[in-house]
């Protein structure tokens, strides 16, 4: 069992490891002509497949007007005002601080001005110019300098002041907030925006009007341009961050372009989109398949491997036979899908060589592909219900492989099925070509349905090329099959029915060495294949493959004709100087060296095996019965396995027929005077018999095939044993027997012995 497992995984990586590259391969096609935009389309252009592409021209105007929509944002400080006069206010409080200290300190006496410098420049964050610091001392810090200061600064911040105008936006359009009170709002346009020159231009106007001197406004004019500062700025991060988030908010403009739509028509000047579309098509052609479809077409496959691994195991459990049903179907698939592939490449490589229509369109070509070899293969080799199967399995890897082109899917199924129904009956190899005929019949039907569906106006000329293409495709399975089915034959040890036809040749090597050395043996052969066949047509088994069989069942037999009584000429039989033990050996080991001559021989194992099993353990009673007589109780016992064949029982309907065949017939001729009552008897004792002995306890045969079999065996032994009319003039009872010279005459002969019978 373990091995069965193990052989089942192996197959199954095969499976994987041979189709995954196949369908990640690059698409098949030919490539269409890279023209430039304005250039002038020399002739038509079709699109050869389905194509979706990301049109990356139109998905960057897309995003780029995206992101030209953002505004830009602008951070407005609402606290620029308040520092500044917070930091004149401070200024003039600490001057008044310093010189009363200075006053205490003195007594009374007023300090100099350096000392008044000195002891405000030390006073850490009061940062003040050293002109406007001057000026202040001399000036005593008067409050109506601090005043026209402190009006000033409310003058020019009623403004709002940037860095530079080289930031603003040209629309005049700007998001605006307030960092403070966390508000954001569009003001279009932005209200009084200043530069930083305008703004101090502005304080030194503001200045002069609030009654400024010369040398007030020269001293205070550096102390104003360090308070107007910028009160907003442009925030580039956030504002890049925002356009980025619209340009990735815009998804990839897809374009699809259908099977057989004009790209451009001759004499067309190429646009910019055609241009495009002409490069997705090769780009498409070149590159393979992306990740995800890799993977979901690996899901897929795993789901259509378990499947078919499930139904070979389903399949051989039922039938109990054909042990390599999996390893066939992955072989054939693997193959069907390369072979498939090869002529789409072939075809591909020979279209570049034509240049007028149609045969230049490689979308023609595909019908000629030989997508139904598997099934016909699968047929041959196993039987039209596995082939239905294997079709159900082939038809979607190859929609895989063919980017799902569900005409092309149709079309598969179709010549699928007819290349199934085309070898359903066959019997003979040049069978194959009339079956590829019949193919190609319907595949030429099927691809005339298939393109007048659509109702699209094709030339006469057009859609007779492609029912051609189909036709050549039905000849081209046949002659796959032919070469592909005696290989796989072979390499699976498979029994085909035309396999079994050349061995129902009589001229067969080892069938003339029978019919020469065991005369007798081989007409109880052909008498049995035809019991057998009857009985197997019967219940629905192999017929042909029980007739055949039957021929090769006693080839054993040839190796020591004269000890079986249907080859014995002579008067004595060679049996009465052995023990019975001696003959039931001799008896018995006509299986043993008939399975070894026959495979010697190269018979398939399927025949080998009905050797063996079409006496399975039963008893040799004859010489049993004999010991039996003999016996010495005071010497030794006889033992009934002594006397059995060392089987094994049958293990298929076939060889419980054969069992029942041979027995029969064999009982059939001690019978004096044939009739169907008689033989009604005769076979229900030999069934009863074989079933009290257990012989069918490993073998699918129901009670139900044991009746149907009963009755072609009545009917077969009635017409071969039927009674005649006496000839006029032929009395044969009366006629004497005339010796042939140099023969003994009747009365010389010594009297027969006993005769013995199985």
């Amino acid at each position: 069992m373990e091995g069965v497992v193990s052989s089942r995984v192996l197959w199954s990586l095969l499976f994987l490891l041979a189709l995954v590259p196949l369908m990640a391969a690059p698409r098949i096609g030919p490539a269409l002509p890279a023209l430039r935009p304005g250039s002038v389309v020399p002739e038509d252009i079709v699109a050869p497949a389905t194509l979706e592409y990301v049109d990356d021209a139109a998905t960057g105007e897309v995003r780029a007007a995206a992101t030209a929509a953002v505004l830009p944002v602008f951070n407005l400080d609402t606290r620029t005002l308040g520092d500044a006069l917070v930091m004149i206010h401070r200024s003039f409080q600490e001057w008044r601080r310093v010189r009363e200290a200075a006053l205490r300190r003195s007594g009374g006496v007023p300090a100099s001005r350096a000392e008044l410098m000195s002891a405000l420049q030390e006073i850490p964050g009061l940062a003040l110019p050293p002109e406007g610091m001057a000026y202040l001392v001399r000036a005593g810090f008067d409050p109506a300098v601090e005043e026209r200061l402190c009006a000033v600064l409310r003058e020019v911040f009623q403004h709002r002041v940037v860095g530079s105008k080289a930031f603003l936006p040209r629309g005049e359009r700007a998001r605006v907030r307030d960092t403070r009170a966390g508000s954001e709002w569009v003001e279009s346009p932005l209200k009084d925006v200043l530069s930083l020159d305008e703004s101090r231009r502005l304080a030194q106007r503001a200045l002069a009007a609030a009654g400024a001197g010369i040398g007030e406004r020269a001293a205070l004019g550096p102390l104003l341009a360090d308070l107007a500062t910028p009160n907003l700025s442009y925030d580039a991060a956030l504002t890049d961050s925002r356009r980025r988030e619209a340009s990735d908010r815009i998804e990839p403009l897809m374009v699809r372009i259908p099977k057989g739509k004009v790209l451009l028509r001759r004499s067309d000047v190429v646009s910019e989109d055609a241009a495009r579309a002409l490069a997705a098509f090769n780009e498409a052609r070149q590159a393979g398949v992306s990740g995800r479809v890799i993977l979901g077409n690996l899901l897929l496959m795993s789901l259509l491997l378990f499947f078919m691994a499930r139904y070979a195991l389903f399949y051989q459990q039922s039938m109990r036979r054909d042990r390599h049903l999996f390893a066939l179907l992955v072989v054939v698939t693997v193959v069907g899908l390369l072979l498939d592939r090869g002529f789409l490449w072939l075809y591909e490589h020979l279209v570049d060589s034509f240049q007028s229509q149609p045969y230049s369109n490689p979308a023609f070509y595909r019908y000629m592909v030989p997508m139904a070899v598997g099934a016909m293969l699968i047929t041959l080799l196993v039987n039209p219900r596995v082939g239905m199967a294997y079709t159900l399995f082939y038809v979607p890897l190859f929609g895989m492989m063919m980017e799902w082109d569900l005409p092309l899917l149709l079309f598969c199924l179709v010549s699928n099925l007819a290349g199934i129904y085309g070898v359903t009956t066959y019997r003979q190899r040049t069978a194959l070509i009339k079956a590829g005929l019949l193919l190609g019949g319907v595949n030429a039907v099927a691809v005339v349905a298939l393109e007048s569906v659509p109702g699209l106006a094709l030339p006469p000329s057009h859609l007779a090329f492609q029912a051609v293409c189909g036709f050549a495709g039905g000849i081209l399975v046949a002659i796959l099959a032919s070469f592909l089915l005696p290989l796989l034959e072979s390499l699976f040890n498979l029994l085909t029915d035309v396999r079994l036809l050349e061995l129902s040749n009589l001229n067969n090597p080892l069938l003339r060495r029978l019919a020469v050395e065991a005369p007798g043996s081989y007409n109880h052969s052909v008498i049995v294949g035809t019991l057998a066949e009857a009985a197997a047509e019967a219940i629905g088994a192999n017929a042909l493959f029980c007739r055949v069989a039957a021929y090769y069942h006693d080839v054993g037999k040839m190796l020591k004709p004269g000890y079986f009584i249907e080859n014995q000429r002579e008067a004595t039989n060679r049996h009465d100087g052995l023990s019975p033990h001696m003959s039931a050996l001799v008896i018995a080991s006509h299986v043993k060296e008939g399975y070894e001559l026959a495979k010697s021989y190269g018979l398939p194992k399927q025949v080998l095996d009905i050797i063996p099993q079409h006496h399975g353990t039963r008893k040799i009673n004859y010489f049993y019965q004999k010991a039996k007589k003999v016996e010495n109780p005071e010497v030794e016992q006889v033992s009934e396995s002594d006397f059995r064949y060392p089987g094994p029982k049958p293990q298929t309907r076939e060889a419980a027929i054969f069992m029942l065949s041979d027995s029969i017939e064999a009982a059939a001729r001690t019978l004096e005077d044939p009739s169907p009552a008689r033989f009604k008897g005769l076979i229900r004792k030999i069934v009863s018999d074989v079933i009290l002995d257990d012989q069918f306890d490993e073998c699918d045969l129901t009670f139900a095939d044991l009746e149907k079999a009963n009755a072609a065996f009545l009917h077969t032994l009635g017409s071969i044993y039927h009674h005649r009319i006496d000839y006029p003039g032929f009395e044969f009872d009366r006629v004497p027997e005339r010796p042939f010279r140099g023969s003994r005459t009747h009365e010389d002969l010594p009297p027969p012995a006993a005769r013995w019978r199985r």
